[in-house]
């Protein structure tokens, strides 16, 4: 049986794992991409076609840089990079393990990785069935289908850096908190490339965008 924490026991967890204290110096990155037969863009790949491909690259130490693998709920495929010294060493590593999964997905799969923030020609089912993929679609839910179609159909670049130490100056991680929220509305203009769902312009450069900030108003 799964245990239940309290409101006070996840926020006295998040804060011991997520938000360490100590001089910021690693980068690391997660990568989310469609995944597309190489044939045909508009086409979505089974998934026991991309599992058979590249199972051998989710072993732990499979991949040269050291990143993980993972599935999001609607087939897309993450790669998480192992934590670099700097940016240059985290591009580096996340270098070489994409190099890979490109060579196998195209070798043994006829696939082929598609960067684009938001699946422009179709909403895949969810093909992860886990309680944690169940609870987040069944409160989502609950504000119409923008979650659904967040879960199945979008994907991201995310970078994750050392929360700061506990200084108040260009290191301090009340510094690096604030200046990533102003930075956000640049990146996401930097990044945008989902002008397109459903086979059609949305008027929306980054229409991924637009879906998370229907889907869940208060947080996003």
């Amino acid at each position: 049986m799964d245990a239940v924490l309290s409101e006070a026991a996840a926020e006295d967890y998040i804060g011991g794992i997520c938000f360490k204290t100590g001089p910021p110096r690693r980068v690391g990155v997660e990568l989310e991409w469609l995944v597309r037969d190489r044939g045909d863009p508009t086409a979505c790949v089974p998934p026991e076609r991309l599992e058979a491909a590249l199972a051998p690259l989710f072993a732990p130490g499979a991949l040269p840089g050291g990143g993980r693998l993972t599935w999001e709920p609607g087939g897309q495929l993450e790669l998480s990079s192992a934590p670099g010294d700097s940016v240059a060493h985290c591009l580096a590593l996340t270098s070489a393990d994409l190099a890979l999964v490109r060579r196998v997905l195209g070798e043994e799969a006829g696939a082929v990785l598609y960067g684009r923030g938001l699946d422009p020609y179709r909403s895949p089912g969810r093909v992860l069935d886990t309680p944690r993929y169940r609870a987040m679609e069944a409160y989502f839910d609950r504000g119409g289908p923008w979650g659904r179609v967040m879960m199945r159909a979008t994907a991201a670049l995310q970078v994750s850096l050392d929360a700061g130490d506990d200084s108040d100056g260009p290191t301090g991680f009340r510094h690096r908190w604030t200046l990533a929220h102003r930075l956000g509305p640049v990146l996401v203009a930097a990044f945008a490339n989902s002008p397109v769902w459903q086979q059609r312009p949305t008027g929306w450069m980054s229409t991924r965008q637009s879906i998370w900030a229907r889907m869940d108003p208060p947080r996003t």
